[in-house]
């Protein structure tokens, strides 16, 4: 399986920027070097084509009994950590931007309904597994049981080793999990100590974004939170992580001109939903235009979308954007 969109993120974000180029050694071997470890992992579907009876117990702590090495899987939720085992997929959740991914999906559906699904559309594929959201409702999993075997993934969890180490069971990849969850720990490692080199950790941060109406991201659901406040140790304003864990009103409540600098810190990213620029609807905003950032010129600009997920395949993009973002946030001028 070719992963031109990895291959190429890891040269120009990794290799020119943090990591001192990928090396070009081959991943698949276990015992592999620390370089080894940063390029993403060239995975195989390994499992042998005959039919393996397993019988597993959910992160719910339900039974499940189903083909282990079954290829007729339908993925209504995470299908990005599914993918990078090498499994390939009838069909997967609509809502996933598989752009530059393409070569993980191959053969791949993307689901026209998979919030929660239609089980007509999901019947038509003719699955023998079908993995769902952890949070999914009994009553829903029940529906889909009566078409495949049904087993939830983990929703909100952060953390690759439980998340992959799951997968990992599911299919008899073990150590297709602990080649991906290396990966994942030598990249936010690496990555974490690049961004701390920076010198930005006497400095605040605010990230703003449109929906609307200009906003900050809350804090759960968007796993750049998690990269830049829980990983990297940046700070932001006590108003500023007061508003983004706030759970009592409305998500991305809108910000008044007027009060969009009490929000600023001393970096500004702006995170725009599918393009890496400032919607004009922002940028015209005479609250916008006060900001220092912005007369400044140091407002640094991500796509907001990949980080929706938390994907194993999405890290190298994901911690990318942050970089050139941060590095752009925090010029002194």
């Amino acid at each position: 399986m070719k992963h031109k969109m990895m291959k190429s993120m890891c040269a120009l974000m990794l290799g020119a920027v943090m990591l001192g180029g990928c090396s070009g050694a081959d991943s698949g071997n276990s015992s592999g070097t620390e370089a080894d470890l940063r390029e993403f992992p060239k995975l195989e579907d390994t499992r042998p084509e005959e039919y393996k009876e397993n019988t597993f117990t959910t992160l719910n702590g339900d039974e499940v009994t189903y083909n282990m090495n079954t290829r007729k899987i339908v993925c209504l939720f995470g299908s990005q950590d599914v993918v990078a085992f090498g499994i390939p997929l009838l069909a997967y959740e609509g809502s996933t931007d598989i752009t530059g991914y393409e070569s993980f999906y191959d053969g791949a559906s993307a689901l026209m309904n998979s919030t929660p699904f239609s089980p007509e559309e999901v019947l038509s594929y003719e699955p023998e597994l079908i993995l769902v959201n952890q949070k999914m409702s009994a009553s829903n999993i029940e529906a889909l049981s009566k078409i495949a075997p049904v087993i939830p993934l983990y929703t909100d969890s952060t953390d690759f080793k439980t998340r992959l180490s799951y997968i990992g069971e599911i299919f008899g990849l073990q150590e297709h999990a602990k080649k991906l969850i290396a990966y994942a720990d030598t990249i936010r490692e690496e990555m974490v100590s690049e961004l701390k080199k920076l010198g930005l950790s006497d400095k605040t941060l605010t990230i703003y974004t449109y929906m609307g109406a200009i906003s900050i991201p809350p804090e759960r659901g968007w796993f750049m939170n998690t990269i830049l406040f829980d990983y990297a140790g940046i700070k932001r304003l006590p108003q500023v992580e007061a508003f983004m864990k706030d759970e009592s009103g409305v998500a991305y409540e809108a910000i008044s001109a007027e009060k969009l600098k009490d929000y600023e810190g001393d970096m500004v990213i702006y995170a725009g939903f599918g393009e890496k620029t400032v919607s004009t609807y922002v940028s015209e905003n005479v609250g916008w235009q006060a900001l220092n950032a912005v007369r400044e010129d140091r407002v640094g600009v991500i796509d907001i979308t990949p980080y929706a997920q938390k994907g194993v395949i999405l890290l190298e993009n994901q911690y990318g954007q942050i970089m050139e973002a941060l590095k752009k946030a925090g010029q002194v001028k």
